[in-house]
């Protein structure tokens, strides 16, 4: 019986915590992170704010937390769909999928472009976090790049940030507007430069 309280106690507090997340993102993509409040995220999420500081104590934390959670979901997306794929495929065809699929991701990636952006605070604790959990996805990304293209694990760590700094600039591009960026055609740039 204890367990079955402990792992009903666990849901409810996890499922507190996505609630708050799920009405701070809205909020954070409407208004921006630094106009958004603890008190307007509370509203939002119809909690009061003693229970909004029960879980989390800054704002900082809960920008981490959605921008996290959004990383997580955009990595296991992309991972699935990789290990899906068709094994035959080219890696300049894998890539130009990825691409297409974290450029289109819309919301996902605006609102994790401007965490990213309202969180590069040097030297602030969310930085710090952020700046983690950028690495392990670049490490995700190298590893992935390792399994498709092992005759080229030298330049692989080079091939991983030069793939982050492309994706970034394709979704900073996309945000403002941008309508037919040429992936194919970036792609086929990056393969050809190694």
């Amino acid at each position: 019986m204890k367990n079955e309280e402990t792992v009903q106690a666990v849901e409810s507090v996890s499922g507190v915590r996505e609630h708050i997340l799920d009405a701070a993102a809205q909020l954070i993509f409407q208004k921006g992170v630094k106009a958004t409040s603890l008190n307007d995220i509370a509203q939002a999420a119809g909690i009061s704010k003693g229970t909004l500081y029960y879980y989390y104590r800054a704002k900082e934390d809960i920008v981490y937390d959605i921008t996290d959670r959004n990383m997580v979901l955009i990595s296991e997306e992309l991972m699935s769909w990789v290990q899906h794929s068709d094994p035959k495929a080219s890696p300049q065809q894998l890539l130009k999928i990825v691409f297409e699929k974290l450029v289109s991701c819309g919301t996902k990636g605006r609102l994790h472009l401007s965490l990213l952006n309202d969180a590069a605070v040097k030297g602030s604790r969310l930085a710090e976090k952020f700046s983690r959990r950028y690495e392990e996805w670049r490490q995700n990304v190298r590893e992935a790049l390792d399994r498709i293209l092992p005759q080229n694990r030298e330049h692989n760590r080079a091939l991983s940030y030069l793939i982050l700094a492309v994706l970034d600039g394709l979704i900073v591009q996309k945000t403002c507007g941008a309508q037919d960026i040429p992936i194919d055609e970036i792609v086929d740039m990056i393969f050809a430069a190694k």
